[in-house]
């Protein structure tokens, strides 16, 4: 246990508008959670960073389970109410993944990517995810609970054995622990910058980011959508979040959801 967590968490990075506000759970059902009570809570809660140190029902896209232990990771959750169009809410996904990823890369070194369109992998595993869940209307976004958990000095023990071999984390990549809260902070910054970027017509800017950083542009893929599952290469990423899918027949399409598994480079 790091000790006096609320009393750090306090500390850390307070932007123009992310992490205005901090609120703190030693323990959640998950932070999304806590972040949907709260919107309906606060009259202005744009920038509230909602963080746990434990949760008991974390989870992931498609209401996967998070494993959550307490005293490791990093689990929160950050409130937005982005002035956008409905269909380019997958942006806020992508946006945090490039905070995520481009934060993990400056403060530990290590070379972390985005696999389209939520998790944050190193060397091939995973090490962490993003769940946006949001709510629109005909006039666009209502508001977005943007959730990141990251494994950060978990040990693989912690974790179920059937998916130890997918899993890893900040501490097994790096060799030493990692300081969860200055880290934190480093995401919460990343994050102040590029969603200030996607509110100022900055969509191609974040978009090339994000490509830059994926671990799927580029490569074969299949993909589990919705429709069935389909494969050909991550050709790129659409200026609305879609990743963009040339079959072997030359045949482009635009995948909004699924899960990838990347076969190979194709370089």
């Amino acid at each position: 246990m790091d000790g006096k967590m609320e009393e750090k968490i306090k500390n850390i990075f307070r932007g123009e508008i992310i992490g205005r506000e901090l609120v703190f759970f030693q323990s959640a059902a998950s932070t999304n959670d806590e972040a949907l009570r709260l919107i309906q809570a606060k009259d202005n809660p744009e920038g509230i960073v909602i963080f746990a140190d434990s949760q008991e029902r974390g989870r992931g896209r498609f209401n996967r389970s998070w494993v959550s232990p307490p005293d490791v990771n990093l689990y929160f959750t950050v409130v937005l109410k982005p002035p956008l169009h409905s269909k380019d809410a997958a942006l806020l996904t992508l946006m945090a993944a490039v905070a995520a990823v481009s934060a993990i890369r400056e403060y530990t070194g290590l070379d972390a990517g985005i696999k389209w369109p939520n998790d944050i992998l190193i060397r091939d595993k995973k090490a962490g995810g993003i769940l946006a869940e949001t709510k629109t209307n005909a006039n666009g976004i209502i508001f977005a609970a943007v959730g990141i958990g990251l494994n950060v000095n978990l040990f693989m023990e912690m974790l179920p054995e059937e998916i130890r071999a997918l899993a890893t984390s900040l501490i097994k990549e790096k060799g030493e622990p990692v300081d969860r809260i200055k880290l934190l902070s480093h995401i919460l910054s990343r994050m102040e910058h590029w969603y200030k970027v996607l509110l100022n017509d900055g969509k191609k800017i974040l978009i090339d980011e994000c490509v830059k950083l994926s671990s799927t542009v580029g490569n074969m893929v299949d993909i589990i959508a919705p429709d069935g599952v389909k494969s050909g290469i991550a050709e790129g990423i659409s200026e609305d979040g879609a990743l963009v899918l040339k079959s072997a027949s030359g045949s482009v399409e635009m995948i909004y959801a699924g899960d990838v598994t990347v076969l190979k480079d194709t370089s």
